[in-house]
């Protein structure tokens, strides 16, 4: 078996593991979820996606061609290492600038500096993400999100 087929299975295992505690915890309803609810519709969407792709390897004829190795880029490595440090900051970040200001930054700086955009996208884009997440977890969900020094939002 080649290295997806393990891999898949090994997945595939952990997402059962996950899905059986995650029953045991209680579930609920879609409408009250329980303590387990999401970290059971976790499992089963890496299941699905560990089953799929190990069908997929069982299916390829051909053996598949070596991947190249992923620190081999130093602009793609580079990238991701400021994309980490960036999400740190901006978990950190969220208490000290509340929600809606941290994300706006926070996706301002990926779609400028990571995923090189112009300045209207990036701007427009990262204020549109940041209202429209505000909206659907604030006011449509209802949850408490961190409001900053502001208390304006």
């Amino acid at each position: 078996m080649g290295r997806d087929k393990w891999s898949s299975l090994v997945w595939l295992g952990l997402a059962i593991w996950v899905c059986v505690g995650s029953y045991k915890l209680s579930l609920g309803t879609f409408n009250n979820p329980g303590p387990g609810f999401l970290s059971f519709i976790a499992g089963l969407i890496v299941g699905a996606l560990a089953l799929v792709v190990h069908l997929q390897s069982r299916s390829s004829s051909s053996p598949a061609k070596p991947a190249a190795p992923f620190w081999a880029n130093t602009d793609r490595s580079l990238r991701m290492m400021v994309t980490v440090v960036a999400l740190l900051i901006y978990a950190i970040g969220m208490e000290y600038l509340g929600f809606l200001l941290s994300t706006f930054i926070f996706l301002a700086f990926l779609l400028k500096f990571i995923e090189p955009q112009r300045w209207t996208v990036a701007i427009f884009g990262s204020l549109l993400a940041s209202v429209a997440s505000y909206l659907i977890f604030e006011i449509w969900l209802q949850s408490q999100l961190p409001r900053g020094p502001f208390e304006i939002f």
